[in-house]
């Protein structure tokens, strides 16, 4: 777990005692006459205007980082299928299902489209966004998922 992540998870239990929902406290705020809202004191975790990554890319991350993900997983023989990877990402764990798939994702932005911003956001974010070679090979013959 990066650093920053265990310097907020500690400050938010040991230094604001917001436990979470079970302690009526966490991330969120849960009033008793309404919907829970974020906690406005999470401000106090902001960084810099200039540090902060745009809406797009906090998508973009969240949807490429599970593609690559199911990719090498199907690479790897932990998955059988790419019928069994779009099902899966679906119910398995609430990949959008506008998008058909992690893998149907894939081919809806188009394999050279995602490979190429999958690049810039390896290049921005970390080597964990850097496209598998199979993706390469895959986009260099044709053979969408």
């Amino acid at each position: 777990m990066p650093e920053s992540a265990v310097y907020v998870l500690e400050k938010m239990s040991h230094g604001y005692k917001r436990l979470g929902r079970a302690w009526g406290a966490g991330f969120y705020d849960y009033p008793s006459d309404g919907p829970k809202t974020l906690w406005s004191g999470l401000s106090v975790f902001a960084r810099g205007a200039k540090r902060q990554p745009s809406h797009d890319d906090i998508r973009e991350r969240l949807l490429y980082i599970q593609a690559l993900e199911t990719i090498r997983c199907l690479d790897e023989g932990v998955l059988e299928s790419v019928r069994d990877a779009n099902i899966g990402s679906i119910f398995g764990w609430g990949f959008p299902a506008w998008a058909g798939g992690s893998l149907q994702f894939v081919n809806h932005v188009g394999l050279a489209r995602f490979i190429a911003r999958a690049q810039e956001l390896a290049a921005q974010y970390g080597d964990r966004f850097q496209p598998p070679e199979s993706l390469i090979a895959r986009a260099r013959e044709g053979h969408p998922y």
